[in-house]
């Protein structure tokens, strides 16, 4: 079948949809975040692009630490008002209704309604040009009974994730 050659874009499809929290456990703040991946296994990291101007940027350069947090399709309209607000101006946690939890080994809390969520520490920071690549290595992970198979590993279909289904992400320019 003949194809048509499109313009460069980021065009992979579907990508999560995630929680992040940041900064401490006094002073948390959240953001929804769609450019995440894993990207190595021994020792687990992930991979995570921010625009370098998001205020998340700061909080989690200063602080070294963050989690992401695995929400269901049921947490849409909360991801909304966290993906469309700043932590600068709004309290997003009071907005949203969520609750945080202690994570176990970094400062910033996990969200107590995501069934799974995974403590990271920053290892690397890389500069894109429009995005900062942040790589972190996975210290823990929390993950409710529910999102378990019968091995207790974590199964994708029992947690239910959300994911972002657009053949394009789009966002924001410069913010």
């Amino acid at each position: 079948m003949p194809k048509r050659l499109l313009a460069p874009s980021t065009v992979l499809y579907p990508v999560p949809l995630v929680i992040v929290a940041c900064g401490t456990r006094e002073r948390p703040n959240l953001l929804a975040v769609n450019r995440i991946a894993s990207v190595a296994a021994e020792p687990p990291q992930l991979a995570m692009a921010l625009r370098p101007g998001r205020h998340s940027v700061g909080l989690i350069r200063a602080g070294g630490e963050f989690t992401v947090n695995l929400p269901t399709p049921a947490l849409l309209p909360a991801i909304h008002l966290i993906g469309t607000t700043t932590g600068r101006e709004t309290d997003k946690l009071a907005q949203s209704g969520l609750t945080l939890a202690p994570a176990s080994q970094v400062k910033p809390p996990i969200v107590a309604q995501c069934p799974v969520n995974i403590e990271c520490r920053l290892t690397h920071t890389i500069d894109l040009r429009s995005h900062l690549l942040f790589i972190a290595e996975v210290v823990a992970v929390h993950a409710e009974e529910s999102a378990l198979n019968e091995r207790g590993e974590i199964d994708y279909r029992l947690a239910r994730p959300l994911v972002y289904e657009a053949a394009i992400v789009r966002e924001r320019p410069k913010d």
